[in-house]
């Protein structure tokens, strides 16, 4: 897994200097599409910006989709069980290659997905993705792997902390990110797995 995992980052190293190199590193600019412009003002202090609950809605529905594709599918189930234990998925007819191949697709996919829709909020550029690393192993450490209702506990307990610490610290996001990952390996000190934690066999391994 450590492996695949600095193959990755080093091809993602890859994607970005070539981006850099075809569209050069400049923002580019996203035209807003009507329907999206404006805001919710729910009171005098607090109000929401029309493409922030765009962002928000998309997620919950590529959320509840995925959940119910790795639920209700039979790619869904063969993915859960190579993860489980690839030795027996393999026993029982798996093609376990596929599966990891497919799962990676459907991962770029997904992340494609929120590269376009991000562009709403953020600025779009080569390294647009990079400021979302940090805080997304912080999510993974606090809900936990392998679960995506962990993913989406920890999504938002990291949210929210980040956005209470920040207005202590408004000229420096720097540090309140770093405030936010002291306080996650704390907590992985007393809750290793996350919080929600896989039982029974897929724990062993």
């Amino acid at each position: 897994p450590l492996e695949t995992l600095l193959a990755t980052f080093g091809v993602s190293l890859v994607l970005q200097q070539s981006f850099r190199l075809i569209f050069t590193p400049q923002n580019r600019p996203i035209t807003t599409p009507d329907w999206l412009a404006g805001n919710l003002s729910v009171n005098p202090i607090l109000g929401i910006t029309t493409p922030r609950m765009f962002v928000f809605a998309v997620a919950l529905a590529v959320f509840f989709g995925l959940l119910a594709f790795l639920q209700r599918s039979r790619f869904g189930l063969e993915m859960r069980a190579v993860t489980q234990n690839r030795a027996i998925a393999k026993t029982m007819g798996i093609n376990s290659s596929r599966v990891d191949y497919l799962t990676f697709g459907l991962g770029s996919g997904v992340a494609g997905l929120a590269g376009a829709v991000l562009s709403q909020v953020l600025k779009t550029n080569p390294d647009m993705g990079t400021d979302l690393i940090i805080p997304s192993f912080m999510v993974i450490a606090v809900g936990g792997v392998g679960n995506l209702w962990g993913a989406l506990v920890g999504a938002g307990l990291v949210g929210m902390a980040t956005k209470l610490v920040e207005p202590l610290f408004p000229n420096n996001t720097l540090l309140s990110t770093v405030i936010i990952l002291v306080a996650v390996i704390g907590f992985i000190q007393f809750r290793p797995r996350g919080l929600f934690a896989q039982k029974g066999r897929s724990a062993e391994l």
